[in-house]
């Protein structure tokens, strides 16, 4: 605005320009008024943008490789090429600190086709290795919604004829899909026509609408990894993560978990039908050079192994559910006792009797598993729980922090207990 942003005209033209670049970054289809603070990030941005141009010419950029493994089997059934920048000030630049400047950028575009490139040529090497994995990419919407994007990835795939196109798997966001789906569902069928895999990844975190499921020709769903972080802990995220494993399964879809960091995320994963996990609990993203003696040493861990075998019944999943009750409270009270820092009126008694975990025993448990001795032998246990649970809470209401304290430990075994206990009878019940 004239006179306050200046009175010059080439700079009152350059902050209009800025104003309208925040604009689009922003979504388009709104006004935007330009202000000092913007003026410096948008600056900042564009230095920025202008780097990553010359890294990407100076041959700065490396992709990574992240395995997808199916924790049933023990194969390596691909890989997922994440970016990295090897800057020569810096050191190596993770991708979520320079991919959001330019991904409403035409750079995002080249930077894309590069990616597409150099991902094919390594499938060229790993097949000439004897390796036959398959390779997954991530494309922006920026790049997705070009008109010319199924020619580009046509001319690319032609420049490799000993690589079968169904090893090459695209990922596109959620939020791709918003705005034209008609457009991504054409772009979809056109490139699966060449051969070309799709996934859509994130899956949860967006505005996700079953449509997607049945109107998206994709072949794998990806469960977003703030799911799966949280699985053991969330009964909210467990039941989201069963609900789209269902349904992908339902609507033809391959499922795959990211973000798996432990060996028992990936346990529960499988009872909850999705077998294929990528995570640390996995492995980390590597540099090409080191996955092939990473596959050759990697051995399927014993738990999962031990639940190959399994025929999971979902009609036992609300054990999984009451099982969260009891971490629950363990977590909210017992944990906050014993650091002391639990406020009075949230000092919550245990009920045997309204407990979830002990009306599913009393019911449907006891119809299912009644005449399984480890099943009769959780009984014992789960009273004792909540009697020292009690304790523990009658102590502290009453001032006795000091001992409420030195109880803890002795309801955590109990918990440990008690859980192992129902490890053994899921083994028992669904293991063949």
């Amino acid at each position: 605005m004239y006179p306050d942003d200046d009175a010059d005209a080439d700079l009152l033209l350059r902050h209009a320009d800025q104003a309208m670049f925040v604009a689009k970054q922003a979504g388009r289809n709104r006004v935007h008024w330009f202000d000092v603070e913007q003026d410096q990030q948008v600056s900042s941005s564009q230095q920025l943008i202008g780097r990553i141009e010359q890294g990407l010419l100076a041959d700065e950029f490396e992709l990574y490789y992240q395995p997808k493994v199916n924790m049933r089997t023990g194969d390596i059934v691909g890989m997922e090429a994440l970016i990295r920048w090897n800057h020569p000030e810096e050191g190596v630049i993770p991708p979520f600190d320079f991919l959001p400047y330019i991904e409403q950028d035409e750079l995002s575009i080249r930077v894309g086709d590069w990616v597409l490139e150099r991902v094919l040529t390594q499938l060229d090497n790993w097949q000439e290795q004897g390796h036959d994995w398959s390779v997954s990419v991530n494309i922006t919407a920026k790049h997705f919604h070009l008109s010319s994007f199924t020619s580009r990835l046509k001319s690319v795939l032609r420049r490799f004829p000993h690589i079968k196109p169904e090893k090459l798997e695209i990922e596109i966001l959620e939020s791709v899909v918003l705005g034209d789906l008609q457009h991504v569902q054409k772009v979809i069928e056109e490139c699966k026509a060449l051969g070309v895999r799709f996934a859509l990844d994130d899956f949860g975190t967006g505005y996700s609408s079953l449509s997607y499921l049945k109107r998206l020709a994709v072949n794998v769903i990806k469960i977003d990894q703030s799911f799966v972080r949280n699985i053991l802990n969330d009964k909210g995220d467990l039941a989201l993560v069963q609900a789209i494993s269902s349904l992908a399964v339902t609507f033809g879809h391959e499922v795959i978990g990211e973000g798996v960091e432990t060996i028992e995320q990936g346990v529960l994963l499988m009872r909850l039908g999705c077998d294929v996990a990528q995570g640390f609990g996995v492995s980390g993203p590597m540099p090409s050079g080191e996955v092939a003696h990473w596959a050759k040493q990697f051995v399927l861990d014993p738990k999962w192994r031990a639940w190959s075998n399994s025929d999971w019944d979902l009609n036992a999943f609300p054990l999984l559910v009451a099982q969260y009750d009891i971490k629950e409270w363990v977590n909210k009270v017992a944990k906050q006792i014993e650091k002391g820092v639990l406020p009075l009126e949230r000092a919550q008694f245990t009920h045997e009797s309204q407990c979830r975990f002990g009306a599913w025993y009393q019911s449907d448990g006891f119809q299912r598993f009644g005449d399984l001795q480890v099943f009769r032998d959780i009984d014992p246990i789960h009273r004792e729980f909540h009697r020292v649970g009690n304790e523990i809470v009658h102590l502290y209401v009453d001032g006795q922090t000091g001992l409420a304290q030195k109880k803890c430990p002795d309801l955590y075994a109990l918990v440990d207990e008690m859980f192992s206990m129902l490890d053994e009878l899921q083994q028992k019940a669904f293991i063949q």
